[in-house]
């Protein structure tokens, strides 16, 4: 068996959703062998064990996973084009923030861009893709639907934990994802498995000190890219909740209705839990209600382990159940223009069941 010990501690959101998404890519090439863990010392570290799978054969998974994601006919590099004449735009229809799509003026755009994003999906569940059918619902999309005093809100259907900035017009899957995969693909796989693991740092998209290749995991840093690839697909974990009437819900954050959420809430299990344990903790109830109330206690500067002795005794015992030992609370800087807005997810701090 082995067990990985991901780059990083509890405090980092960047650790966090690396261990989601590490865990999500052996699970879909090795079902029922993967569990996800902290290890019980003073700064835990996030672990995953894999029943009768190596390490050489982990690190296939990623490169497997991400040169299937580079490849031409994936849905990663398919482009839309939108509007016409002068005002044509091309944008990747799988990107969750894009421009709002002027359906008065263009009235076949919206259609297109569907019918794209369902011959896509299609064929993904032709090949059992599921891990990317969980990301693409873990991304969200532009919420066509969304209007406020008349003007659109396609932002009001992305996932809050898809975090490109947008400087210049650019977009997460065909600016960050697209090239992502494509450098990740010719890599060796060891050389992911260093980086995902701490032995190595080597982030080849951004090479300046204030690099973005955490994409809001991290304040701007240097970050290994194939840890930051698995901070990405662990998205696939939170699937964005659509409403009609106002903004979509994204599992663990505070506030839920707002776009520029001020807090990310994570859970921390003790011992081992299987990825599918995992996901049902992040989108139950008692998760949901310990995010708003922690929220709410923080923004009251009254946060400690007693709320879960008085608000949260009910939700204390269901998760403890579910193998839940800890929360950790992230702030969440927002930074940059109005124009174009950065989010930015700060040190964990820790708070414990009791």
């Amino acid at each position: 068996m082995a067990t990985l010990t991901i780059a990083g501690d509890y405090t980092s959101a960047l650790t966090h959703f690396a261990l989601y998404g590490l865990s999500l890519m052996v699970e879909q090439k090795h079902p029922g062998t993967v569990t996800v863990g902290w290890s019980q010392e003073g700064q835990p570290r996030a672990q995953m064990h894999a029943e009768g799978v190596s390490e050489e054969e982990i690190a296939e998974c990623v490169h497997s996973y991400v040169s299937s994601l580079a490849a031409e006919d994936s849905w990663v590099n398919v482009d839309q084009s939108y509007g016409a004449g002068k005002e044509t735009a091309v944008f990747s229809p799988f990107s969750p923030r894009i421009r709002g799509i002027d359906a008065e003026k263009y009235p076949d755009d919206w259609a297109s861009h569907q019918k794209t994003r369902q011959a896509h999906l299609d064929a993904l569940m032709e090949r059992d893709d599921l891990l990317s059918l969980l990301w693409i619902a873990g991304l969200g999309e532009p919420a066509y639907w969304r209007f406020e005093v008349k003007a659109p809100r396609p932002d009001h259907g992305a996932s809050r934990w898809e975090m490109k900035t947008r400087n210049k017009g650019q977009e997460f899957v065909k600016d960050r994802l697209r090239l992502m995969c494509a450098d990740l693909a010719t890599w060796e796989p060891s050389a992911m498995l260093s980086g995902i693991i701490g032995q190595t740092l080597h982030d080849s998209l951004d090479k300046k000190p204030d690099s973005r290749t955490g994409t809001g995991f991290t304040v701007p840093q240097p970050t290994d890219t194939a840890l930051a690839f698995c901070a990405l697909v662990g998205v696939a974990n939170f699937p964005v909740i659509h409403q009609i009437h106002r903004i979509g819900v994204t599992p663990g954050a505070y506030p839920y209705n707002a776009l520029h959420p001020r807090l990310m809430v994570l859970p921390v299990p003790s011992g081992r839990v299987t990825p599918a344990r995992l996901r049902t903790v992040l989108r139950s109830h008692p998760y949901r209600r310990v995010v708003d109330e922690v929220g709410k206690a923080m923004d009251r500067g009254s946060l400690s382990t007693d709320i879960f002795v008085s608000e949260l005794a009910d939700e204390k015992a269901i998760l403890r159940e579910k193998g839940v030992q800890a929360f950790v609370a992230f702030p969440i800087a927002k930074v940059g223009s109005d124009s174009a807005p950065e989010r930015q997810v700060l040190k964990g701090n820790a708070i414990p069941l009791g």
